[in-house]
């Protein structure tokens, strides 16, 4: 006697009754989250997930720490957008800078800055993570694996959210060897190195190359005009903007946007703000050098994961660091440093001064909300 195993779907129907199922767990996912395709994907593909019986990783908390990367004026030039398991990094074009930045190498280390984010944070998470370039769309891919196990990164994963760039006057403590040596022994991404200055002549020489840059750029009147336009001088404008370089980050007090205005008009100007770059360079521990065996957009973003790695350990050891990038951003000043440093034919991409000194009030950052396709 033929016993009764009962009715399997699979059996009868073959592998088609799958999907009538998933077209209406689909069809009331549209209907209950009120026909928002942004809700109803990421909880249709958790329940693939589930099924699957894999955990889907948290595309919102990766891309939360994702935010946090610093960029150039913090124009925050980034947009994500999730598909399945892959996250798709897109430059924001509206958000370039097109006067300091007209080659948007500064905007592509940005975005490299934000993948080693997203990176580190989904390693925490336990998942590997497999980048591409799609340079036809400017696309950067990262597919999410789940992997054997956690990484044993949190040391630089808890440095994210603390990371800054300090603009302030440093206490001129030297930084111990140890720190340094760990520093010096961070693995980098391909093509990208990192170098060091304490040598008094090369220190007093990029000096000069600062205060040269800041005459090109601050006697440049669209240089500046798109300087103050990412400027949030008060609280209100950086809570109702959540981007831009605020007051407050800056070290500087806040007042309504007319008199900041007025102010930086008529008082800022070449002059002071060399005097102010000398005074920090001078209290820093060290300056820091990024520079790429390339000068393309693979360099850029490698450069941008690289810098990140680097600051979220210095982060992790207690050091702040500043950007002081004139001699970067100015053509005629960038091969000056290149000579000044012996760096044959590598490209400096970065340049920043380590130390010491208390934090100041942190850079807002725009929700995941706004930057997600």
């Amino acid at each position: 006697m033929p016993t009764n195993r009962g009715f399997c779907p699979s059996r009868k129907l073959g592998i088609w009754w799958f999907f009538p199922f998933f077209f209406s767990v689909y069809l009331s996912l549209f209907i209950i989250a009120g026909r928002n395709i942004k809700i109803v994907k990421p909880l249709f593909i958790n329940i693939l997930y589930t099924i699957a019986g894999e955990p889907m990783p948290d595309m919102t908390a990766l891309l939360h720490h994702a935010v946090m990367a610093p960029s150039g004026h913090n124009t925050q030039p980034w947009k994500f957008r999730i598909k399945e398991n892959t996250i798709f990094i897109y430059p924001e074009i509206s958000r370039r800078l097109p006067v300091v930045d007209p080659l948007e190498r500064e905007l592509y280390i940005s975005l490299g800055c934000a993948l080693e984010n997203l990176v580190i944070a989904a390693e925490h998470e336990g998942y590997r993570a497999l980048v591409g370039y799609s340079f036809e769309d400017g696309a950067i891919s990262v597919n999410l694996e789940l992997a054997e196990g956690k990484a044993n990164n949190d040391w630089l994963f808890n440095a994210i959210p603390i990371k800054q760039s300090t603009r302030r006057q440093y206490d001129g403590r030297p930084i111990p060897g140890a720190d340094m040596e760990r520093l010096a022994s961070l693995p980098l991404e391909q093509g990208v190195s990192v170098l060091f200055v304490t040598e008094p002549e090369k220190i007093e020489g990029i000096i000069e190359l600062v205060k040269e840059g800041n005459s090109i750029q601050m006697n440049d009147r669209d240089f500046m005009q798109e300087l103050i336009s990412w400027i949030r001088f008060n609280e209100a404008e950086a809570n109702r903007y959540r981007d831009g370089l605020s007051s407050k980050a800056m070290g500087n007090p806040s007042s309504p946007r007319f008199i900041g205005k007025l102010f930086m008009k008529f008082f800022l100007n070449a002059k002071g703000q060399s005097k102010k770059d000398e005074k920090h360079i001078r209290s820093s521990s060290v300056l820091m050098v990024l520079l790429s065996e390339n000068d393309d957009i693979n360099s850029w973003i490698n450069t941008g994961r690289s810098f990140e790695r680097l600051a979220l350990c210095a982060t992790a050891l207690g050091i702040k660091n500043a950007h002081i990038n004139q001699p970067c951003e100015v053509p005629e000043l960038k091969k000056t440093l290149q000579k000044l440093l012996s760096a044959g034919n590598m490209h400096p991409q970065l340049l920043l001064r380590l130390g010491y000194a208390e934090s100041l009030p942190r850079s807002l950052r725009r929700p995941v909300s706004e930057v997600i396709i």
